[in-house]
């Protein structure tokens, strides 16, 4: 609001003119004191939401370090079902090469280890006798026979043409790969 503009219209409707000066600093007076009194209180208002800005703002980093917290208790808990669940496979792995299996990872899914009952004492799977006879009877060749012994890497067998025979008799399809 200007002094100009006021004097103006007041003159525009009437008010005389040796009242005109007196209107105007009343009517400036007036409107001076309600905003100086908004002013107030929007600096009241900007102060206490700075403080409450600033509180909000302790609370979430708190929060945020205490997220963080989580964050390691979950890739914890993860590590922790990993290991678990690795433990199992090599539990069941052992297994099944106690039973002569000769590839375990292929024949682990036909296995149903849940009718099983692991005894920690033996450190072998009990109540799996007639799955892996059937099994045996379906995959002959990823069993080794029984009374067969493995032969440790280090040792040597009889001779290297009766090995490569009697790999080529067990695996006729690597035939082809193997003539020399």
């Amino acid at each position: 609001m200007k002094r100009e503009d006021l004097k103006t219209r007041l003159a525009a409707v009437g008010v005389a003119e040796d009242k005109i000066g007196e209107v105007v600093d009343y009517i400036m007076g007036q409107n001076g004191a309600d905003i100086n009194a908004l002013k107030e209180e929007v600096l009241n208002l900007k102060n206490s939401n700075a403080a409450e800005l600033s509180a909000l703002q302790e609370e979430n980093k708190s929060l945020k370090s205490k997220v963080d917290g989580y964050k390691d208790y979950e890739d914890l808990k993860k590590f922790k079902e990993e290991t678990i669940e690795k433990a199992e496979t090599s539990k069941k792995v052992e297994f099944l090469k106690s039973q002569g299996c000769k590839h375990p990872d292929l024949i682990m899914s036909k296995v149903d280890f849940t009718k099983a009952k692991y005894d920690e004492e033996a450190k072998t799977y009990t109540g799996l006798d007639d799955c892996i006879t059937e099994l045996k009877g379906q995959y002959g060749d990823l069993f080794e026979e029984q009374g067969a012994q493995r032969i440790a890497p280090t040792q040597k067998s009889q001779s290297t043409d009766t090995f490569k025979e009697r790999y080529l008799a067990e695996h006729p399809e690597m035939a082809k790969f193997m003539q020399s």
